[in-house]
């Protein structure tokens, strides 16, 4: 199933090198996500002059943005998988907690779907209570003069955000289906993946202890099952994405990666690193 990587032996050098690259390449893919395609897509959900075909374009770039990140995390796993699995130097502190196997768990990327759909449950439920309240309003009378609403050129704008305010309104009761059929293949694949770490772990242990091998020779060898670990992780999260934009329709796809684009920009904010590295915990 995983093809043998042949590759050389990696001195100091070419490990910082390779760091290096890929830490200024994830430097500039969150840049050019941070100040190009997240504000393009924002515009096109926002905009009156914006069409649906505009907004699914602008999508289609951003799950694009997405794929070719994890592409470059394979390239860089397969030169040096050391720098994905302890990516210290690459990642920023608030970041680490949310990685698994060098980047964000799968199941990240369902939990941010459902909590769009439990935005939207909650949001029923307050819409009834406030319609209960109304009912009763207008059987006991209100003697407070009602307020006029000039709707004038908003109505073009309601009009353009109605299929966005409203997205999670549509078949809300099959995306529901759809994560969980999702997050079923994850219970199997996630425990799978683990599974093969203990065994490539356990693997170099073996070798060592017996001495079949030197050290060297059966690191490599854990180094190569680990690349192909990890590559496999990647392209568990890629289809993951790929997926949910599949089965939501252009509206539903915007939030979501917006949603996932504001996220691991929030890791770069500047004022909530500083106020997380100087947060101290207390010890009871």
């Amino acid at each position: 199933m995983f093809k043998s990587l042949s590759r050389k032996k990696l001195t100091t050098s070419d490990h910082h090198h390779h760091q290096q690259r890929f830490k200024d390449y994830y430097a500039e893919w969150i840049t050019v996500l941070e100040t190009k395609h997240l504000p393009n897509l924002r515009h096109h959900m926002s905009s009156t002059s914006s069409t649906p075909n505009l907004l699914s374009a602008h999508v289609e770039i951003m799950h694009h943005h997405f794929k070719t990140y994890y592409q470059a995390l394979d390239n860089a796993a397969t030169n040096d998988v050391s720098q994905i699995i302890f990516p210290y130097d690459i990642r920023t502190p608030m970041e680490l907690p949310f990685l698994w196997l060098g980047d964000l768990h799968p199941y990240l990327f369902t939990n941010l779907l459902r909590s769009y759909l439990i935005q939207h449950d909650d949001s029923l439920s307050q819409d009834e209570d406030q319609e209960n309240e109304q009912e009763n309003e207008a059987m006991h009378g209100d003697d407070d003069e009602e307020e006029i609403i000039e709707v004038g050129q908003s109505c073009e704008f309601l009009k353009k955000q109605w299929p966005l305010m409203n997205a999670w309104k549509i078949h809300s009761r099959k995306l529901t289906t759809r994560i969980d059929q999702i997050e079923r293949g994850l219970r199997l694949m996630v425990p799978a993946l683990m599974n093969r770490v203990r065994k490539a772990q356990l693997g170099f242990v073996h070798k060592v202890g017996s001495g079949k091998v030197t050290a060297a020779v059966a690191a490599a060898e854990m180094e190569e099952e680990m690349v192909g670990i990890v590559m496999d992780a990647n392209r568990l999260r890629k289809d993951v994405i790929s997926e949910i934009v599949s089965f939501t329709n252009v509206y539903q796809g915007a939030l979501f990666l917006e949603g996932l684009a504001q996220f691991l920009v929030g890791f770069r904010d500047g004022k909530l690193l500083n106020e997380f590295k100087n947060c101290k915990s207390r010890i009871n």
